[in-house]
């Protein structure tokens, strides 16, 4: 067993989807910096070690990809230094704390519309009728997109996030979903140009943010675009799903939380912790390093894995125990740490939060009724599938009563028209 883990292939999406956690602890307890023969790269599993890679970027730079053995784009998680401070900058204008906020009542109502579309029947698929739409549907609305671009789009990111588990993934397929949105982003960004500025969504503002004189060129704004789809939508997407499991899995914590409501911010990061929706990104070595008493040759590439850092046991007590009471020493690294932290951790936060929220209001009762399909990827982590059957509950859920006017007069068919 161990001679087959150390010929593990990182990058194979059927290493870290078929039940990895032995790989993942072996990996952490006994090779924490791995070098990968397949792809030639180097691995770290520990807390403090992701925790180190993620912190110096002096040593361990962005520049060169985020992505395993693939080239740096021009978003800002492929810049290092003062490029990355103003690059993000310029992003950071469509999300700060006050517009994250300031989102909540727009989200409960996506909520409460797609759980209204699922109540008649009774039963259907957890991940295209709530996970996937609900994310989909809140940074569309951010972009100014329609739900039928919306769908378009997610249905061309399901792919070519794929691409992301290294170059020999990304397939022709790929390549032409790819194209297909590089296709639509360039009409929607001239429509934007012509509206000089009169639209409050992201493109418009990012289009005409500046920073001491500067802006975000055009192909810059294409590549923000892409990792808004691919961060937006799939990592949410990923937490909510497998978040919801997890309860199912353990009714004890369900009505824990039913009991205790205040308590769901702490579920959420416990929900984060336990999910780990992304598998790993890399860094490149800007010099020789010293990691377990190994010399990393400058120019390395570097994994940070993510779920086995977030199972540390050195860091969290338990860790394969999911406990929505868990006290946190330590923060997980689901969405990185430091310069490169995820921009949008808030707001996938705020979604999981008011998801669990109304699910925990409006089902008495939620259950597994069929298989559960993963996602075969060595980059983001989650179900493909997960068809559930429910009983209604009394209550009309957590802010129903109160909440405002859909503010998209189409929410409820979209709602219908995205459960696929």
């Amino acid at each position: 067993m161990s001679q087959t883990f150390h010929n593990a292939d990182l990058l194979d999406p059927k290493t870290n989807t078929e039940n990895p956690w032995p790989l993942y602890t072996w990996l952490r307890e006994q090779e924490p910096l791995f070098f990968d023969k397949n792809n030639e790269i180097y691995a770290v599993s520990r807390y403090d070690d992701v925790l180190q890679v993620s912190k110096d970027h002096e040593t361990f730079i962005s520049g060169e990809g985020a992505r395993p053995k693939m080239p740096g784009e021009p978003s800002m998680i492929h810049t290092d230094g003062h490029a990355h401070s103003a690059q993000r900058g310029l992003v950071a204008k469509g999300f700060t704390p006050k517009r994250i906020t300031q989102l909540e009542s727009h989200i409960r109502t996506i909520v409460t519309e797609l759980i209204d579309a699922m109540l008649p029947k009774g039963r259907g698929d957890l991940v295209a009728d709530l996970a996937c739409p609900l994310p989909s549907q809140v940074i569309g609305d951010m972009r100014g997109h329609s739900r039928e671009e919306m769908h378009q789009l997610q249905e061309w990111t399901d792919v070519f996030v794929q691409g992301g588990c290294g170059p020999q993934y990304v397939t022709d397929e790929v390549d032409n979903a790819f194209e297909k949105f590089m296709e639509f982003h360039e009409r929607a960004m001239e429509g934007r140009q012509r509206s000089d500025g009169g639209g409050d969504d992201l493109l418009t503002l990012w289009l005409h943010a500046e920073i001491d004189g500067i802006r975000l060129q055009d192909y810059q704004i294409l590549f923000e675009h892409v990792l808004l789809l691919v961060g937006g939508s799939e990592t949410t997407r990923n937490a909510i799903s497998s978040g919801l499991e997890a309860l199912m899995a353990h009714p004890d914590q369900w009505q824990y939380l039913v009991d205790h409501p205040e308590s769901i911010d702490n579920a959420v990061e416990e929900i984060v912790r336990y999910t780990s929706p992304f598998v790993n990104m890399a860094r490149t070595t800007s010099r020789d390093v010293e990691m377990h008493g190994v010399t990393i040759p400058a120019g390395s590439e570097i994994l940070m894995l993510y779920p086995p850092a977030n199972y540390d046991p050195r860091h969290f007590e338990e860790p394969h125990q999911f406990d929505v009471q868990r006290e946190f020493v330590s923060r997980p690294l689901a969405f990185g740490y430091g310069k490169h932290i995820c921009l949008g951790a808030p707001l996938a936060r705020l979604e999981i939060r008011v998801v669990l929220e109304e699910v925990l209001a409006r089902f008495s009762d939620m259950r597994i009724v069929g298989e559960v399909v993963p996602q075969e990827s060595s980059f983001i982590r989650g179900p493909k599938s997960m068809p559930i059957a429910f009983t209604p509950s009394h209550g009309t859920g957590a802010a129903v009563a109160n909440r405002a006017q859909p503010s998209c007069p189409h929410a409820l068919e979209a709602a219908t028209e995205t459960s696929r």
